[in-house]
């Protein structure tokens, strides 16, 4: 018998014994594709972006209100520095703050806790290969794709309001 260095240990001993050489044939689509879903590696679903953002929003401005009896107001800057770094913790970032240096840090990274604790609340539907759809906690991608809408869409919102300020003056 000659020796191939392609044939690992099992396969000579299958060689040897007389057995066929195959291997267990992988995973189907249908398994891999459940497999992804249930471990939220997912891509995004787009479909369901602004249903998402636009709950969000209201935790944002809820939490923008809690704000008023401490005489805290965070500019636009701030909450988009806050929805920065929770896109970045999406993607598996440490925050960027420490827990809060001052009164008005400490309520950004507080904006950003709450940012970041969204995703156990907010449950988008998945159609799985056998056909059914589920409730699952949204996908990590769903989420760093709706907090890069959300980002988007407020800058473009005070590009607007820029230009009309601009205009009237």
């Amino acid at each position: 018998m000659k020796c191939c260095p392609a044939l690992g240990l099992a396969d000579i001993r299958c060689k040897l014994l007389g057995m066929a050489t195959k291997r267990p044939k992988k995973a189907t689509r249908a398994k891999l594709e459940l497999k992804q879903l249930i471990a939220g590696e997912a891509t995004a679903d787009l479909r369901q972006i602004q249903t998402v953002i636009a709950k969000v929003q209201i935790a944002i401005a809820d939490y923008l209100q809690s704000g008023a009896p401490l005489k805290i107001t965070l500019n636009p800057v701030e909450i988009l520095s806050a929805i920065e770094a929770a896109i970045r913790e999406a993607e598996g970032q440490p925050s960027p703050w420490p827990d809060g240096a001052d009164a008005r840090t400490f309520f950004i990274h507080g904006l950003y806790d709450d940012l970041i604790q969204q995703p156990s609340n907010i449950f988008e539907t998945k159609r799985f290969p056998d056909g059914t759809e589920r409730y699952l906690p949204i996908s990590p991608a769903t989420w760093k794709a709706c907090l890069e809408k959300l980002r988007s869409q407020i800058i473009e919102a005070g590009l607007k309001l820029e230009k009309k300020t601009s205009r009237r003056k």
